[in-house]
């Protein structure tokens, strides 16, 4: 008796990713696929200045759509609207998935409920600090991801999925239509946080496997991530969804760095204009802002070194939320490319 026929389309949506591409195309050719499974692959770019789409015609992807100047979340429609799979993924044009990567994920792909899985993305083997250390805070921010991590997490496991590494079966779409076009950044998760509160099946499963070789690797690289990551709308869409009780952790940190950094900012005013000292400890609420979820995270990762590397990468990343929340960056160009608006 034949297996059952089932094909997975693999989206990439790109932006001057002709570097990269051959490395993903080689990953996609060596996945190992379970019996009667196929591979439709279709990249989307928005508007590549560095061939590109020439690229993808030349390494055989089935299909190479243009769309210049579309955002992301515009492209990420047009690649589900161009996919016949039952099953479907969503990759970045420098992420390369493990061998196995379908053989683990086709499982759950076949299950007659709306489902989403994902796990965060690692460093190239060659990565530095921030890297290594931003990692580690994805791999330990969701508390219900125990020590067994093989197991998947489904406890607010949206938080842990993002476009890198994302697959869901078709059914999904019937909860969870499309990407949210208004907003710049951030549709991944608002996509998967609306599949969650839809009753979806949504599981961050660790053996899904992927490298992502575009990690930031200088602080200003990091910082202008976080700087474009950061969106006001996704945030409020979680805490006028969830109500706050599911998911909220990035906002309320967001919130709260903002606050404290409006007391430091008095505090310094103040022990500067009165000449009294006193007036510094209102930098106190910076830096329990800042400690606190670092210590956290080492202590679950048992690193006393990563709490130090954490407590940089927090500040610097609350820094770019409260610059957001506050609205002093209107138009915001990818990190990758600062000169493109």
């Amino acid at each position: 008796m034949n297996a059952p026929r089932h094909v997975l389309s693999i989206m990439v949506v790109t932006l001057n990713e002709a570097e990269h591409l051959p490395l993903l195309k080689q990953a996609l050719d060596r996945l190992h696929r379970p019996e009667g499974w196929t591979l439709e692959t279709i990249l989307v770019d928005g508007g590549s200045r560095d061939g590109t789409v020439e690229a993808a015609a030349e390494l055989g992807f089935d299909q190479f759509l243009m769309y210049p100047g579309a955002s992301i979340p515009v492209c990420r429609n047009h690649a589900l609207h161009a996919a016949h799979g039952d099953a479907l993924a969503f990759l970045d044009g420098d992420c390369l998935p493990a061998p196995n990567w379908l053989q683990e994920a086709a499982p759950y792909l076949v299950r007659v409920e709306p489902t989403l899985l994902g796990y965060p993305v690692q460093p190239p083997p060659e990565g530095n600090w921030i890297q290594r250390s931003w990692h580690a805070h994805w791999a330990h921010k969701n508390a219900h991801a125990r020590s067994t991590r093989q197991e998947p997490v489904s406890k607010d496991a949206f938080r842990l999925i993002t476009t890198r590494n994302m697959l869901f079966n078709r059914l999904l779409l019937e909860v969870a239509p499309a990407f949210d076009e208004s907003l710049s950044t951030g549709e991944d998760t608002d996509f998967a946080f609306r599949a969650t509160q839809a009753g979806a099946c949504v599981l961050a499963v660790p053996a899904l496997n992927v490298i992502h070789l575009g990690e930031p690797a200088t602080l200003s690289q990091y910082f202008r991530q976080q700087l474009w990551h950061a969106n006001r709308k996704a945030y409020a869409t979680i805490l006028k969804s969830g109500g706050g009780k599911n998911g909220a952790n990035a906002v309320f940190f967001s919130f709260a760095f903002l606050a404290g950094l409006i007391f430091a900012i008095v505090g310094l005013l103040l022990a500067l204009l009165r000449w009294n000292a006193g007036f510094l400890l209102l930098l106190l609420p910076l830096a329990i802002v800042t400690l606190l979820p670092a210590a956290w995270i080492s202590r679950r990762a048992r690193s006393f070194r990563l709490f130090c590397r954490l407590c940089i990468l927090y500040f610097l990343y609350g820094l770019a939320r409260a610059i957001d929340l506050v609205g002093l960056s209107p138009r915001k160009a990818s990190w990758k490319f600062p000169a493109r608006i």
